[in-house]
C-alpha cells in the first residue's frame, strides 16, 4: 500500500477506540487503507472542523504539545510502516505545540500533514515545508456542505500556487461532504461539482470523497430500543458512478467509520452521557442499539442488544472481523472481556465497519 493507492480512507478520531481498531484489522484490510486521523483537543469548548476560534482555546502550550505529540505516537504505532494523514486543526490555535507536538514526529514516520483553505497562513506554510521535508506529501482537506462555486476554486488555486512557490511537494485532495444523512441530500452532486471545479486544478496524487451517515445525536431512541440509519454516505459512490462514470475511477471512496462526523470534535475526557451504541454495518443501512453504561440489569441490557444484532441476517459471523468476533462473543457471554462499555462498543463497530466495506470495494471495484 505504500507504493499505491488506498482503495479506502476512513475518517477517524486519533481516540483510543479507533486506533484499536485499526491496529487490529486483519493485514488485507489495512493493506486496502489509508485513514484521515484528526487529533481531538485537549480542553475547552467543541471544536467544529472549519471554525479557527478568534482567541486561543487551549493556553496552556506546554500540555497540549505533549497531548499531541501522545496522539501522533499513538498513531505511529497503530500504522507501523503504513501511510496516513493526520489533521491537527483541533489543536493548531498557535504554531509552536503542533510544531513540536506533530511536525517534528513527521519525517521519521509515513504520515502525511494536512492543510486547507481556511487555516491560517503560517499553517499552511508549515505544513508544506513540512510535507517536502518528509517526501511523504500534504493532504489538502476542503469541506464541501453545499454545492461549492468559484470562490472555493480561487481560494484552493491561490494556496496551490503558494505551496509550489516553495518547492514541489505531492498533494492530495480530500474532499469531506461531512453529514449526508438526509435523504433529499444532493451530495453527490456536490462531490461532482467540486471536482469539476477543484479536480482539474492540480495533478493530484489522489482524490477522496468523504462523508458521514451515522447521526450525531439519537437521543429521542429509548434505551434497549434499535434503530437503523441509511447509509447515504455509501449511496453517494453509486449515484457518482451513475452520474459521472468517467471521472468516479479517479475518486477514491472515503466515510467517518462507523461513528458520527462530530467524533473528533470534543475535548478528550469530558461529560459523556449514561449510554451509548453498539453498532454494526450492513449493505445499505447501520445497526444503533442504544444501550445504558450503567445501573442495574445494564450487562444483561447490553447482551441482549448484541444477541439482537447477530441474529439478523445481516451479521456475518464471528470469524468475519474482531469487531463481529467482540459481539458474538458479548451476545453468547462466551468472551472473557464482558460487554465492555462505550469505547469498546465503537471499537468493535469501526472494526467490523471497516472489515466490511474493505470487502465492499475490492469485490466491486
Amino acid at each position: 500500500m505504500a507504493d499505491s493507492l488506498p482503495v479506502y480512507v476512513p475518517a477517524l478520531p486519533a481516540r483510543s477506540s479507533a486506533l484499536a481498531a485499526y491496529a487490529q484489522l486483519k493485514p488485507w484490510v489495512r493493506a486496502t487503507i489509508a485513514p484521515l486521523w484528526t487529533i481531538p483537543p485537549r480542553t475547552g469548548p467543541v471544536r467544529l472542523l472549519g471554525h479557527r476560534p478568534t482567541v486561543p482555546h487551549d493556553r496552556n502550550q506546554h500540555a497540549l504539545a505533549a497531548h499531541v505529540r501522545g496522539r501522533t505516537v499513538s498513531i505511529m504505532r497503530a500504522q507501523k510502516a503504513l501511510p496516513a494523514w493526520v489533521d491537527a486543526f483541533h489543536v493548531e490555535d498557535e504554531e509552536w505545540p503542533v510544531r513540536s507536538g506533530l511536525w517534528s514526529c513527521l519525517p521519521a514516520s509515513p504520515l502525511r500533514p494536512v492543510t486547507g483553505t481556511e487555516r491560517a497562513d503560517w499553517q499552511q506554510e508549515a505544513a508544506a515545508e513540512v510535507a517536502r521535508a518528509s517526501g511523504n506529501g500534504l493532504g489538502i482537506r476542503v469541506r464541501v456542505p453545499e454545492l461549492p462555486d468559484e470562490r472555493r476554486s480561487e481560494a484552493l488555486r491561490g494556496m496551490i500556487d503558494r505551496i509550489r512557490a516553495g518547492g514541489t511537494v505531492p498533494l492530495d485532495l480530500l474532499l469531506d461532504l461531512g453529514d449526508v444523512t438526509d435523504e433529499h441530500h444532493r451530495a453527490d452532486k456536490w462531490a461532482l461539482r467540486a471536482w469539476d471545479l477543484l479536480g482539474r486544478l492540480h495533478r493530484w496524487r489522489t482524490v477522496v470523497v468523504l462523508a458521514g451517515s451515522v447521526p450525531c445525536s439519537v437521543t429521542d431512541l429509548a434505551v434497549g430500543a434499535m434503530t437503523e440509519p441509511h447509509r447515504f454516505d455509501w449511496d453517494i459512490r453509486h449515484m457518482m458512478l451513475h452520474a459521472g462514470a468517467a471521472v468516479v475511477p479517479r475518486l477514491t471512496y472515503g466515510d467517518y467509520g462507523a461513528q458520527h462526523t462530530r467524533g473528533a470534535d470534543h475535548p478528550t475526557g469530558g461529560w459523556s452521557p449514561p449510554w451509548g451504541f453498539l453498532r454494526y454495518t450492513t449493505e445499505r443501512t447501520f445497526l444503533l442499539a442504544k444501550a445504558a453504561t450503567e445501573g442495574e440489569g445494564r450487562a444483561a441490557g447490553v447482551r441482549s442488544l448484541a444477541r439482537q444484532i447477530v441474529e439478523t441476517p445481516e451479521f456475518r459471523g464471528a470469524g468475519f472481523s474482531d469487531g463481529d468476533r467482540w459481539l458474538e462473543e458479548c451476545a453468547r457471554g462466551t468472551g472473557r472481556a464482558g460487554t465492555g462499555g462505550v469505547g469498546k462498543w465503537i471499537e468493535a463497530g469501526h472494526n467490523g465497519h471497516m472489515t466490511y466495506v474493505a470487502r465492499q470495494l475490492t469485490d466491486t471495484g
